[in-house]
């Protein structure tokens, strides 16, 4: 059984006090039978980690340099961030490639890097895939996913978190669509299967990311390929992250409403 894992994306957002105080005013609310994180400013990192340390609250960097140390300003070391005590990374985001040119070569090298320096990667990928016909059957093979993975063996690919996220849906308020979710996180899981075998390709968790709030977020995490949901926007106010987290008990409600 996959654990459903939250994230609120902050980006280039909150200052350390805010992120602090956030941290604060969560932790104590969430429930056990999820992973819950946020990826934060790497200045924030630290004291976000010693305040959450009596929770299970996962804090995660948005960025890590593929050298561990050396003469590379301004870069931030995988290695510090394990020193820091945090235990993923997410690698590979949309905007990473857009705004700074990052190659699937260099997310690779990124990719290898965590695992190296005992992080887990939660790598981005989107819609970038190449269908084909084999025996009468349609399989899919996501380009990104499969550059990106290159060199990592199949005993470190079961702790590695994947995230689908559509091109046109981040950043953006188009509406997510739980459908086209299923759709991308179901084919992701069949080439992970293809490259890795059946065992290991079921127990990754694939999250979707994309215009996830709190109106979609109970649809989106009702299919059987969506392990869980990385959020932009919408995770920047405590009352609706907490909605989120808690989906179910929002669906019930939302249900009622229109009953």
């Amino acid at each position: 059984m996959r654990k459903p894992f939250i994230i609120a994306n902050w980006k280039m957002n909150k200052n350390v006090h805010e992120s602090v105080a956030f941290v604060k005013a969560i932790k104590e609310k969430l429930p056990a039978d999820k992973e819950i994180g946020i990826a934060a400013q790497a200045v924030s990192l630290y004291n976000m980690k010693k305040v959450a340390s009596s929770s299970n609250l996962q804090i995660i960097a948005q960025n890590a340099s593929a050298e561990l140390e050396g003469p590379y300003t301004g870069e931030i070391s995988m290695r510090s961030l394990a020193d820091a005590g945090v235990t993923y990374v997410m690698l590979g985001h949309l905007e990473r490639r857009r705004l700074f040119n990052e190659s699937n070569d260099s997310i690779n090298q990124k990719v290898l890097a965590a695992l190296n320096a005992g992080i887990i990667p939660i790598i981005c990928t989107d819609e970038e895939m190449v269908q084909t016909e084999v025996n009468g059957q349609i399989h899919y093979v996501f380009r990104q996913l499969k550059s990106v993975l290159k060199g990592v063996p199949a005993n470190k690919l079961s702790q590695i978190v994947i995230s689908y996220e559509p091109s046109w849906a981040v950043g953006s308020t188009h509406q997510a669509n739980p459908d086209i979710a299923e759709e991308g996180c179901q084919a992701i899981r069949q080439s992970l299967v293809e490259m890795y075998g059946n065992e290991i390709g079921e127990q990754v968790r694939i999250l979707y990311g994309g215009s996830v709030n709190p109106e979609n977020i109970g649809q989106i995490m009702s299919k059987p390929n969506v392990d869980g949901a990385l959020i932009g926007r919408a995770s920047l106010e405590i009352e609706s992250f907490l909605q989120m987290i808690n989906y179910i008990e929002l669906a019930s409600k939302q249900k009622l409403q229109v009953i």
